[in-house]
Order: C-alpha cells, then structure tokens, then sequence
C-alpha cells in the first residue's frame, strides 16, 4: 500500500459516526475498537478488500494501527509515514508519531491510557496470539477486557467493499523451485517430529505457495493466494476456492494427496475436526490469528517460529541461479531505461514521473519470465525522494527534471525469482548540498556495512 492521493485528506465523518454507533449498541458496548493494518494471515501488503484501515482512516501507508474510542479517534504509526499520514487523515484524527519521546505504542495507550475496566473490541481474525496474549495480561491489572467482535469496519463499508479477488492459481514447475512440493511436505513432517508436534497449521501465504509450489496474483505484486493450510501427520488439505485451481495444479494436489476444502471453513473445519489427540499437540507460527488458535484449542498448541519460515529462507542451488539470472535480466532493463530517460531530457523532452514508470514497466514486460512488477514503481524527482513509498499519480505528477535529484526504487516478480533495486541519478550538474547529501548516505552504507551489530538488535534500533 502507500497510494492515494497525498494531498488531499478523506472526511471520515460518516465512517466514524457509523462506527461508533455499532461500538455502543448493547452488544458489544465497546469502549475502545482496535483497526490493524494486517489481514487474516498477518500480510504486510494487502487486497482491496482487507485494507479496512486506510477505509476507515483515509491513511493508505503499509504500516499502522488505528484506535478509536467513543469520543476520539488515533493513528499509531512510525516515522516512514508521518508526513503522508498526517497530509491523508482528516481532523477526526490525532497522528501518534510512534518511536517519538513519550509517544506510547499502541498496545501501551491501550493498556495505560484508556479508564480501568473498559472494554476493547477487536476482530480475532486481524490479531495475532502473540498480541491478544500481551493484551489480555496487560489490561488484567486495570480490570479491562478484549471483546471478540465481528469485523465493524466491514459493517460500516457495506456493499461498497470490493469483493475478495479470486484470480487463477497455478503450479511454478521445479525447475525454478529447486524441489518437489511432496518433498517439502515430508521435511516439514520432520521437523514437526523434532518439535514434538503431530501437526501445524499455516497461515501465512507466501509459505503456503512456498510448500505446495503454487503461485497466484490475489494481492497486487505479490505471487499469492488466499489459502491456508493444514498438514499432520497422515493427512494434508489445502483451504481453498477450489474454481481458482487451474487443472495442472489441482492435478498435482491430487497427486500429492492434499485435500482441497473451501476457503470460508476452516474455523468451522479445525472446531469440527481436531488434527490430532487430545495428547498431542500442533504447531502454529506466531503471526497466526487468534481466530486459528482458539480453532484448534489454546491448550492443544505450540507457539513458535514455523518450520516453513525456516526452510523457506534457506535458498537451493536453482533459487540462487533463479536469483543471479532475474536481476541480470532486470538489470538489462534498468540500464536501457536509465540510458532512454538520460537521452531524452538532453534533448529538452518534457517526461513526467509517471511516464517515466511507465517506460520502465515497457523493458520489464519484454524481460522472459517476467511476471509482473513487484511493488509501485516509486519514480520521483527532487523533494518527492523524500516521502516514502511515493506512487506518481498519472493524473497529477512532477515533471523530472534534469538539474535535480531523480530516485527510482522498482521491481519485478520473475518465476525465477524477485527483485527490488534503487538508483539514485542527477542527469546534469548536481548542486555542492546534494553531493554532499549523496556522499553522507555512501558513508553510512558503508558504517553500517562494517559495523558490528549486536544480535537480536531489529532493524528499528539501528
């Protein structure tokens, strides 16, 4: 995420009215409603229709939690999206710059700031158990609770929410994966013995197209599909709309001996039918929802990192060929667009960022493999370097000039693999300010490169 208009604040009046009218009513009596950016399995980038968020605050950044109350409403959100968030969100809102001094994060203005014994509605499909764990301790000792709601932003976005995508589902060929889906699934079943598990559930959606070597295009620039999945012992099922399956994949889960259940009931199937003895216990990762745990049983399960998560980080050879081959390609098509746009404005050609984007995406698509780019191009002159994940709007864009600073952050999905590369050019005589602003962020490349970094130390701390 990261579009819309910049410029323009979304009146989120009705929205918040309609809101809070559905947090008092009898059931729930809400005091407080919690809004993640996250869908149900804890995607950073999402579809249209799980971006209830940006609905219901006008914010469009990736990152950020909404909180509304009956009388107010905040945005908990950290430095990447100050200025964006405070230029998209109207005066029903109050912008907390979360990771300023004495700006508390969401999850402690919940616990410390709202009155004692107040009651937090939250939808458990968009929690973590890791989160509504820390919540439910923390908010013990002012004797307030989580209220487990259907989804209010949905209620309030009615039939103007778009529908879920349901875009073909397709088999990537070992030859770009490096290894059979039946054999990733006998080495997640080892490592579910090592762990003393009898099962996982998986709902994380770039490890289940991992596993079973399938790819789609449900979430913009991203090759995935909504699915989960379940695998014990014995037995493997796919949770899925099964008209997405093409032949060829449905096919090969045949094969493979995955079953294939719909999508909307895996609540319903993991209450209905338990993965294993009551002795026994499943494995779940630590993003999956609240919704999925209390499914298979809070006290049937290990919490922990997923055995998919580490074996899907640890490349084969045919990745790390796919990898080197993807960027060699895509780099054929920076160069022949950097050389193209550096051509046309010395010769005085009028190129707007978003065209420029525009001629970018035309060398990719020329590219083999190519299968679509990986995020928003973010082409951008001079001061629009500065704002995060900028997206020129066609309609309403700078023009690139050749006396300032262009940044040109892009990427390409390739079924051999991703890429995501950023340039930074100036295509005349660059100013003493911007060599020297230039020569600072190489120093700090190269601080950082050398530097020894502590472990556990996250990337926010550095």
């Amino acid at each position: 995420m990261g579009g819309g208009d910049l410029t323009v604040p979304t009146d989120t009046t009705q929205r918040l009215a309609a809101l809070r009218a559905l947090m008092q009513q009898n059931e729930p009596n809400l005091d407080a409603y919690l809004v993640p950016s996250e869908d149900q399995h804890g995607s950073e980038y999402l579809a249209e229709c799980d971006e209830r968020r940006a609905f219901i605050t006008g914010f469009t950044g990736s990152a950020g939690t909404a909180v509304i109350l009956r009388d107010s409403a905040m945005l908990f959100t950290d430095g990447r999206y100050f200025l964006q968030a405070s230029r998209q969100m109207d005066s029903n809102w109050t912008l907390m710059k979360w990771g300023l001094p004495d700006v508390p994060s969401w999850q402690e203005y919940l616990t410390k700031n709202l009155s004692a014994k107040s009651r937090i509605g939250f939808d458990p499909n968009l929690i973590s158990i890791g989160d509504a764990n820390d919540l439910e301790k923390d908010l013990k000792e002012r004797e307030s609770v989580l209220v487990p709601t259907s989804n209010l932003v949905d209620k309030v976005w009615g039939n103007d929410r778009p529908p879920r995508p349901s875009n073909e589902v397709f088999i990537l060929e070992e030859k770009y994966s490096g290894k059979s889906s039946k054999d990733k699934i006998a080495q997640l079943r080892e490592e579910l013995e090592k762990k003393k598990a009898s099962a996982t559930v998986i709902s994380q959606l770039d490890e289940i197209a991992w596993l079973f070597n399938l790819r789609g295009s449900d979430i913009p620039y991203n090759p995935v599909f909504f699915a989960y999945a379940a695998v014990s012992k014995s037995s493997a099922a796919l949770f899925i709309d099964e008209k997405k399956l093409n032949k060829e994949a449905r096919d090969a889960l045949g094969a493979d001996g995955v079953e294939i259940k719909p999508y909307e009931s895996v609540v319903e199937h993991l209450q209905a039918n338990p993965l294993c003895a009551d002795t026994e216990k499943v494995l779940v990762g630590k993003r999956t929802s609240l919704a999925i745990i209390s499914a298979v049983g809070k006290d049937k399960t290990i919490v922990e990192r997923a055995p998919v998560t580490d074996s899907k980080s640890i490349k084969n050879e045919t990745e790390i060929e796919g990898f080197r081959q993807s960027h060699i390609r895509d780099g054929a098509a920076l160069a022949k667009y950097f050389s193209w746009l550096e051509k046309q404005l010395q010769a005085g050609a009028t190129i707007n960022e978003s065209e420029g984007a525009d001629q970018l995406e035309h060398y990719r698509k020329q590219l083999d493999l190519f299968m679509g780019l990986s995020f928003p191009t973010i082409s951008s002159t001079g001061p629009n370097g500065a704002i995060i994940h900028y997206q020129p709007d066609p309609k309403n864009c700078d023009t690139i000039q050749k006396d300032e600073l262009y940044l040109c952050d892009s990427g390409a999905q390739f079924k051999d693999g991703t890429t995501d590369v950023t340039r930074t050019w100036h295509f005349g005589e660059p100013k003493a300010e911007e060599v020297r602003a230039f020569t600072r962020v190489l120093q700090g490349h190269i601080s950082i490169d050398t530097a020894i970094i502590p472990p556990e130390t996250t990337g926010f701390t550095m």
